[in-house]
């Protein structure tokens, strides 16, 4: 067994899938979303732990693509606290820094401070806060990088700002497996990506489906389908008894829409809820 997660070593990935339980001696660290789909998809690790949704970032989108490009079935969720620092090689006065190396999502966690504190410094995009510190370590410049404490401990880094990140922000992550294997016959949630056709109507009657059978959507997501011609559907479905519903509910979307794509059943993440 062994599970990919989103690296190096110093991501809160890593922090995540130790809080899951995975064994340590067991994590498999990739460099970026995409890669920990495709080292699935090869049979490189048995599972992943993909990081999906964040308070203040909403959705990431390449772990919703990964999603409707790969056969995986989620197993499981687990919402973690994220906790951001400012950290630099120097105690650097947030007015002397001339560049803050960061991730996407943690931009929009972070902007709040920045804009306050670091007013029109240059920002650098990179693919993890672990790579963020690494950048910062070797830069030239007087380079900042934001991420966990852990990544300004691994890569000899000092912490100029804690709790930069905006209030009650938080992390969802997926575990994910292949859709070879069984599909669990227990769970209170499952996921779902359907297609419409693209015209009046279409979406109206879809979730019509999901009324009829008196179920709540607790999440639903609309993102381009790869045509261009249309919209797909992510669904979060809630199944208040377990999953007895699903058949009936998926034999009636399939008559209505383009494709659906039945993302397995899993426990919701009991110890909290998204901030």
């Amino acid at each position: 067994m062994s599970l990919g997660i989103l690296g190096p070593p110093g991501t809160f990935s890593e922090a995540a899938a130790v809080a899951y339980g995975w064994p340590k001696e067991e994590l498999v660290y990739a460099d970026s979303i995409p890669a920990l789909f495709i080292k699935l998809s090869r049979g490189e690790v048995t599972d992943i732990l993909v990081p999906f949704e964040n308070s203040a970032a909403g959705i990431l989108r390449n772990s919703l693509v990964g999603l409707t490009q790969y056969p995986v079935v989620i197993k499981g969720e687990i919402i973690v606290p994220v906790k951001q620092c400012l950290m630099a090689v120097r105690l650097y006065d947030p007015a002397e820094i001339e560049v803050v190396v960061t991730q996407p999502a943690v931009l929009a966690q972070c902007e709040n401070y920045l804009r306050e504190s670091l007013p029109g410094v240059r920002i650098e995009i990179t693919d993890s806060t672990a790579r963020a510190a690494q950048v910062a370590a070797a830069d030239s410049r007087k380079a900042a990088a934001i991420g966990p404490e852990q990544a300004a401990a691994n890569y000899g880094l000092i912490i100029i700002a804690s709790d930069i990140q905006q209030e009650n922000n938080c992390t969802r992550f997926f575990h994910l497996g292949s859709s070879s294997e069984p599909l669990s016959n227990s769970g209170n949630k499952s996921s779902i990506i359907f297609e419409l056709f693209n015209k009046p109507g279409a979406l109206y009657k879809a979730l019509e489906i999901f009324a009829l059978q008196r179920l709540n959507l607790s999440k639903i997501e609309s993102f381009p389908a790869k045509t261009n011609s249309g919209y797909r559907f992510y669904v979060e479905v809630d199944w208040p008894a377990g999953p007895t519903q699903a058949p009936e509910l998926l034999a009636k979307l399939e008559s209505h829409c383009l494709s659906v794509n039945y993302l397995g059943n899993y426990y919701g993440y009991r110890e909290g809820i998204l901030c």
